[in-house]
């Protein structure tokens, strides 16, 4: 996919967009968008929001990429910010890792590298949770 489809900085209503506009957007069917809230610093989600399915994309107002929680086993969460640190599209999830589109640089669901041209991870953030909440701390451009 080009990148004048898909911009670096996709916001939720630009991917919608973007599903619109391609011929194969049953992909994009399977996306899961969940809207994060800013507490104290960190960002909140509710563990409800990501229903049956083992991760999400989480929008926040004032963050150019979502960030992508996965759930791995019971309750280990990871969170990490889906720009590419190759060139800085952003990373889709995909079978249970994240792809760039763009220069097909791949990553784990925790942000390792599994593909080059990327030399670096994913940007990962410090996750808490309690019975009803998952909590993402660290991320620059929050407020506290």
């Amino acid at each position: 996919m080009s990148e004048t489809i898909f911009p670096s900085a996709l916001t939720r209503r630009g991917f919608v967009a973007a599903c619109a506009a391609v011929p194969f957007a049953g992909a994009c069917a399977r996306m899961s968008y969940v809207q994060g809230r800013i507490d104290g610093g960190r960002i909140v989600v509710a563990k409800s929001d990501l229903g049956a399915g083992s991760f999400a994309l989480v929008d926040v107002p004032g963050l150019n990429f979502p960030i992508y929680v996965h759930l791995h086993g019971a309750e280990e969460y990871t969170a990490v910010l889906t720009r590419c640190m190759h060139r800085g599209c952003t990373v889709e999830p995909t079978d249970g890792r994240l792809v760039c589109p763009c220069h097909g640089s791949e990553y784990t669901a925790a942000g390792a590298v599994l593909k080059g041209p990327t030399a670096r991870p994913l940007i990962t953030y410090q996750v808490t949770t309690d019975a009803e909440h998952i909590y993402i701390a660290g991320v620059a451009g929050v407020p506290q």
